[in-house]
């Protein structure tokens, strides 16, 4: 692998392990609820890892959101939502499939044009660091979560 890919992967990794920590901190304390309909960890979780999953499918335009579930994410009564184990093995699934997508990519195909990825002129880099970025967000509204019922939070890695 590509330099270039190895440390953007490198990155994915360590917001994958952060999540996947995280969701076992809030696996079944409180999984399916919260303060408002946006601070519930299933909804949080579940939106991360199929973003990450709609934006490394092979062909955007064929993706089909709530395919994996049945259910969606934003607007579903909470206790439709996955339970935090199913999600969890969805992560790793995702994890998987990111990875590949990197790799498949190589550096030259990282900083190729990605003709479908919001604008024209974005590479597909910018498509790996968009998924990064939100994750990140997300991870931290779940990271708040985490810290609003007095559990530990994951270590910075």
């Amino acid at each position: 692998m590509d330099r270039l890919n190895q440390v953007i992967a490198n990155q994915f990794e360590a917001a994958w392990s952060m999540l996947s920590e995280s969701m076992e901190q809030l696996a079944g304390k409180g999984w399916r609820a919260g303060s408002n309909a946006h601070a519930i960890p299933a909804r949080l979780a579940y939106h991360i890892i199929e973003t990450a999953d709609y934006y490394t499918h092979h062909d955007l335009e064929v993706y089909q959101w709530a395919g994996r579930f049945g259910v969606d994410w934003e607007v579903e009564d909470p206790e439709q939502l996955p339970a935090a184990e199913v999600m969890l093995f969805y992560l790793a699934e995702v994890r998987a499939k990111v990875a590949d997508w990197l790799a498949s990519l190589g550096e030259a195909g990282l900083l190729a044009s990605d003709a479908v990825f919001h604008q024209e002129g974005m590479t597909h880099l910018d498509r790996a660091l968009y998924v990064l970025r939100h994750t990140h967000q997300h991870l931290g509204e779940l990271h708040a979560l985490l810290h609003e019922r007095g559990l530990p939070r994951p270590g910075w890695r």
